[in-house]
């Protein structure tokens, strides 16, 4: 084991001593006596003074040589904490399930208040549970002042306090490489070495070689490695560049998923078993010259599975490249590293040039003599951290947090950052107010090789409520990713790369070792191969290798349980195991799973009042949720396989999920959805002439963000309806489609029971089919599409089928109306806009089926134009001017004239287009 890794004890009780006195027990304690009514101030006052006594005196534990029961102690003080907040949480179950009630009763609106008493059972509860906590703080103070410990706070006199405030929207520093370019041009001299030609290899002759990187954790072989990548990408060297994170646990089959998933380019399923994969990674490889990093390579593995992860590698075209970073020359040779390369320590200046970059860039220091103070303060500091990348990054986060001279000084005066990166990420962790650190513990769950998203990791720290916010005015959201930013600008979580279109991010391995430490005994991973026994009181848990009968025999009984993710690559949950799951374990607040076949949820899933988070990942044809799905009052998110539909059960009792931000799955249709006022995902909303399903459905839903599709709107039956649905309020969308239906028929969607929710309609089967109603109002689509003023801020909008003659004002004539606008598509419309204001900054702009006989005038004015698409536009003979902006042309399946006087030299056609780099025009 490296000796940076094995400070395993070190901070125990000042970690212990902080949660006890953290902002999160405070609130805890402060919502308990809130509800089962304060005590006398006295009593309050010695509660309080008895946990900062008892804080100061564990912070003198570092040494002791009693701390196993110690330990046994603070697990049981935990358990009552956790005991108390699970009964403080079923209290506000209780609460809403009253109002839903309520406001179903009096057919009031969401903004109905119902008085609530806290149930006698639970009032009793509390009081017994805040009596176990005391008599444990009690017991504490009694074993710690037997120890005869020094005087309280001796241990962390260096320790900077943890005052600071979270910034808002605070940002990481971009990385940059200091001193590297020597490494660099040696690694690239190596892997551009001879032999390379355009030859595969033969039976006799592997075409690729091996290349090590070696050396001590947080030295920088990763960074090193990320810096060669970028540098090969900007060639035309190799043909295809992979970056696998091995890591100590990772095995075969998840390397070749890795490979296979980026030399593909698209994500894929699981294929059934390894031969499969090693044959597909193979096809993937032939007649390609590769790079593939081997991030992490413990080297651990046997002389089998190192000849079968070498083996497909062998088609590559001669000139293919090994590239492997990992902590030992041995591991590097092991896999057929020859002379691995050891990465030096960096240059003391330019150690110093990074550590300062990374502590005052874009920092606000104006004052000249302040920051020649800083700067000499931070050599200082820098002195002490061995030159250690990590440790510089880390602690210059820290510093970048907090720019004011004294905790500068505090930090330079501090001892533990003289005792190894170990000590130092300690230092940096114990900066973190306490609520980030329960975010950052919280990631010691995932397994190594996992791939970390923002906004999933949000989601899953809202839902186990780490998020906290005090004020009404403040989105939990934001808060949470403020907590992100904190941890993305202090090095805790680090970006590792983009692909298909999001972000990625890892922790480093030292990183997560403190992680795994501080989590202790309430987080556990089981993981393949692994041969472990399983505390029976942890609290979160993540399956990597599911094994049906350690669940059945062991999981299920685990009733203190409260995150469960299932993210195995060896096979599914069964669906009984599921179901065994949701009948069990009561306490879950996350549900992240996959289940192949389950057509259906059990309805006691009802029971589930705990759960925020329900996440069903498994392949199925249709999933269909029971009406008690709707008792989950405290749920945040309910997310599925794109590509699995979604059936309900119930009709308007969908409006009783009042938490519900995130409803992610493939059919979201129900009616009444006007009181889901938290909610920030409704990809498609359709109009219906049913109750329940009117656009002014839309009125409360000021919360939705990203992409909102409204169709059928020739449903909408009065303009002032649509007036009603306040779409310009809604400044979160980005993507905005208004669509009518291209026949403009009524139509009718969901499942037969939403069908027959639905009040027949006086309506002939003639007027139907015509598009008319006996409405008294008849709304054009004119007044219609004028109602529905978008949000200033959209970026992307799209129409659908709109036969009206004239656009309104703000589309097309009103200054700043869709300013922000970047890509505008108009799909089967009538009339032809004009170019106006609200188009200046546009981007792409595409128009398919219209039958417009040209393009509007004034194209030129569009400066920012870069693409132009024209698709089954059968009228249009001729182009106008366009902007030289435009860099990417597309017309197809247009009129034949346009299209051959397009690609006829000297036509005006032509000429208008012949500075357009990209053209792709045809007929088919």
């Amino acid at each position: 084991m490296d000796p940076e890794v094995s400070t395993a004890d070190v901070g125990w009780g000042i970690s212990v001593a902080g949660w006890l006195v953290s902002p999160i027990i405070s609130e805890l304690l402060d919502k308990c006596f809130s509800y089962i009514g304060l005590p006398s101030p006295e009593k309050a006052e010695e509660l309080q003074r008895k946990i900062l006594q008892l804080k100061l005196m564990l912070e003198a534990t570092e040494d002791c040589p009693q701390r196993p029961a110690l330990e046994q102690w603070m697990k049981e003080l935990k358990a009552a904490f956790y005991e108390a907040e699970d009964i403080l949480d079923a209290i506000d179950y209780h609460r809403l399930k009253s109002h839903v009630q309520a406001v179903s009763r009096t057919k009031q609106d969401v903004e109905t208040v119902m008085d609530f008493n806290v149930p006698t059972e639970s009032r009793m509860e509390l009081e017994e549970s805040l009596n176990k906590l005391e008599t444990l703080i009690d017991e504490g103070h009694k074993v710690l002042s037997l120890l005869k410990l020094p005087a309280s706070g001796d241990n962390i006199n260096n320790t900077p306090s943890n005052t600071v405030r979270i910034p808002t929207r605070c940002t990481s520093t971009p990385s940059v490489v200091f001193g590297r370019d020597g490494d660099l041009d040696m690694i690239r001299k190596m892997l551009h070495s001879a032999p390379a030609d355009n030859k595969t290899s033969s039976s006799r002759t592997n075409g690729y070689s091996v290349i090590g990187i070696h050396g001590i954790p947080g030295s920088g072989k990763t960074t090193l490695a990320q810096y060669v990548c970028d540098k090969e990408r900007d060639d035309d060297y190799f043909n295809l560049i992979m970056w696998v994170h091995v890591s100590q646990n990772c095995s075969v089959d998840t390397i070749f998923s890795e490979m296979l998933e980026i030399a593909s380019g698209r994500k894929s399923d699981q294929l059934s078993n390894l031969d499969n994969l090693r044959w597909a990674v193979q096809k993937a490889l032939w007649g390609k010259r590769f790079l593939l990093v081997l991030d992490d390579f413990w080297g651990d593995k046997d002389a089998r599975q190192l000849g079968l992860l070498l083996s497909p590698l062998k088609v590559g075209l001669m000139g293919s490249r090994v590239l492997v970073t990992t902590r030992t020359a041995d591991a590097a040779k092991a896999l057929g590293a020859q002379n691995p390369y050891a990465i030096p320590d960096l240059d003391e200046e330019q150690f110093f040039s990074m550590f300062m970059h990374y502590a005052l860039d874009g920092a606000n220091i104006s004052d000249q003599k302040l920051l020649t103070s800083h700067q000499s303060i931070g050599r200082k500091i820098a002195e002490k951290l061995g030159r250690s990348p990590l440790a510089a990054r880390t602690v210059a986060g820290q510093l970048k947090l907090r720019l004011d001279f004294d905790f500068w000084t505090r930090t330079m005066n501090s001892d533990m950052l003289n005792n190894g990166t170990m000590a130092t990420l300690w230092w940096c962790y114990q900066q973190l107010e306490e609520h980030v650190k329960q975010c950052f513990t919280y990631c010691s769950i995932f397994p190594r090789t996992y791939k970390l998203q923002r906004d999933d990791l949000v989601h899953l720290w809202m839902a186990e409520g780490f998020v906290k916010t005090t004020k009404e005015t403040e989105d939990i959201e934001d808060i949470g990713h403020d907590y992100f930013h904190v941890l993305l600008s202090t090095s805790f979580i680090q970006l590792n790369r983009r692909e298909f279109g999001k972000e990625y991010f890892t922790i480093h391995d030292l990183l997560r070792d403190l992680a795994e430490r501080v989590a202790a005994s309430d987080y556990f991973r089981i993981e393949k191969g692994m041969v472990a026994i399983i505390p029976k009181d942890i609290r979160h848990l993540f399956i990597v290798s599911y094994d049906e009968s350690v669940f059945r025999e062991e999981i299920l009984n685990m009733t203190s349980l409260r995150t469960l993710i299932v993210s195995s690559s060896n096979k599914s949950m069964h669906v009984e195991d599921f179901r065994s799951m949701l009948k069990n374990l009561k306490k879950l607040r996350v549900v992240l799973v996959q289940v192949d076949g389950l057509s259906t949820i059990s309805p006691c899933i009802g029971q589930q009042k705990y759960l925020r988070y329900l996440g069903l990942y498994g392949r199925t044809p249709m999933l269909t949720l029971p009406r008690r799905f709707t008792e989950l009052y405290l749920l945040q998110k309910f997310a599925v396989r794109s590509t699995t539909p979604v059936y309900f059960h119930f009709n308007g009792e969908i409006a009783n999920l009042v938490n519900l931000r995130y409803m992610i799955c493939q059919l979201f249709d129900c009616p009444d959805i006007r009181r889901l006022t938290l909610l920030r995902t409704l990809s498609v909303f359709r109009v219906r002439k049913a109750r329940g399903y009117e656009i002014q459905q839309l009125e409360h839903l000021d919360n939705l963000h990203g992409t909102l599709s409204i169709k059928s709107l020739e449903n909408v039956e009065r303009k002032d309806d649509a007036i009603q649905a306040r779409l310009s309020n809604k400044v979160h969308l980005s993507d905005l489609v208004l669509q009518w239906n291209k026949d403009n028929q009524s139509s009718n969607f969901g499942n037969q029971d939403d069908r027959q929710s639905e009040e027949p309609l006086k309506t002939s089967s003639k007027d139907l089919a015509q598009g008319n109603t006996c409405d008294q109002s008849s709304v054009s689509q004119e007044e219609v599409l004028e109602a529905l003023r978008p949000p200033f801020l959209i970026t992307s909008l799209k129409i659908m089928n709109y036969n009206g003659s004239t656009y309104p004002s703000w589309f097309s004539g009103e200054k700043g109306a869709l300013e922000n606008l970047q890509h505008l598509e108009l799909s089967n419309c009538y009339a032809q806009p004009v170019i106006g204001e609200s188009f200046m900054c546009l981007h792409t702009l595409v128009i398919s089926d219209c039958t417009w006989y040209s393009l509007p005038e004034n194209m030129e004015r569009l400066t920012l134009l870069e693409k132009l698409a024209l698709r089954n536009c059968d009228n249009i003979l001729s182009l106008p001017s366009l902007p030289l902006s435009v860099k990417k042309l597309v017309i197809y399946k247009c009129n034949r004239s346009l299209t051959e006087t397009c690609q006829t030299d000297g036509h005006p056609n032509w000429e208008k287009i012949a500075h357009i780099t990209e053209q792709h025009i045809s007929d088919f």
